[in-house]
């Protein structure tokens, strides 16, 4: 149970004494719970780690703080535990995307990378700092020594294009998981990594796991670009490039997030189809950078 009954209760506006009904939607560790009663209906969200619950918290409270559209309404709190609307969405992991509900979700990241706040993780760090190693260790991937040679120009030429990318207020697994879809809505949550980082990067995991093809990641990494006052191509070829360098991060990390899921067949089955749509996104250009281009040749020919 990740809340105290009595803080559900009073959130749901239900009277002294009565009891709320909990399911857990989830059966890993931390999993989040639905609670309900008098005809309503609450998310709670704690996740593991006093760290992460604690960041997840206070970047939530600050969003709700901000007035941002874009997020379930905060109901309050129950210990370090959220309390939080439940909203007619769901997953690109349970449904295709409804109409609409992709360019919403680029909307919203975008108006979240817009944000002037300085909230959550990673603050002290540098950009250098907070990019994924370079080159990153291919061998656990499979890619034989040649290979992982041929790709390590591309790799340090990705980095460096990184690096002039936009860093700011970023979500930081912003994974189809974290982003809840309706017709011509989307709401984020999860907000455990969120502070600062590559905000390309958000985009480039939403558009990556959402299971969509290459010409329609082109074109909503076009739009977020012109609702960010970017060049929409140059901004489309970074977030191509941005996938890789991300997507190689998030295969090396899989494994540990398997072992975190183990024992909730549906966390894994999710785990599962958002690591081959990664991969198989990876492998199909939606951009024209050099540096994509190079090792996309070196490791998939």
């Amino acid at each position: 149970m990740l809340a105290d009954p009595v803080d559900i209760a009073r959130a749901l506006g239900l009277p002294p004494g009565a009891e709320p009904a909990r399911e857990a939607l989830g059966d890993a560790p931390g999993a989040p719970e639905r609670w309900s009663g008098g005809g309503r209906a609450v998310i709670v969200r704690r996740p593991l780690g006093a760290e992460a619950a604690q960041n997840h918290a206070a970047v939530f409270e600050a969003l709700a703080n901000a007035g941002f559209p874009h997020v379930p309404r905060l109901l309050g709190f129950s210990g370090l535990a959220t309390i939080e609307e439940e909203v007619p969405g769901l997953t690109a992991l349970q449904v295709e995307p409804p109409p609409g509900a992709a360019a919403a979700a680029i909307a919203a990241l975008a108006a979240w990378h817009a944000l002037p706040l300085r909230e959550g993780l990673g603050w002290e760090r540098s950009p250098d700092e907070l990019l994924p190693e370079c080159p990153p260790p291919l061998y656990r991937l499979g890619f034989a020594a040649p290979e992982r040679e041929a790709a390590a120009p591309g790799f340090a030429a990705a980095r460096e294009a990184l690096l002039a990318t936009p860093f700011g207020f970023a979500h930081r697994a912003a994974t189809a998981a974290s982003v809840l879809l309706a017709p011509g809505r989307a709401w984020l949550v999860h907000f455990a990594a969120a502070g600062f980082g590559p905000q390309l990067f958000d985009v480039a995991a939403f558009l990556l796991t959402s299971g969509l093809d290459a010409p329609a990641r082109r074109v909503l990494a076009m739009e977020y670009a012109r609702l960010r006052g970017l060049d929409p191509a140059a901004t489309a070829d970074l977030v191509d490039l941005a996938g890789i360098v991300w997507g190689v991060d998030e295969l090396l990390w899989l494994p540990r997030r398997q072992v975190e899921a183990l024992g909730d067949d549906a966390a894994l089955a999710a785990l599962h189809l958002a690591a081959l749509r990664v991969e198989r996104g990876m492998r199909e250009p939606a951009g024209d950078s050099p540096a994509a281009g190079a090792i996309r040749r070196a490791l998939w020919g």
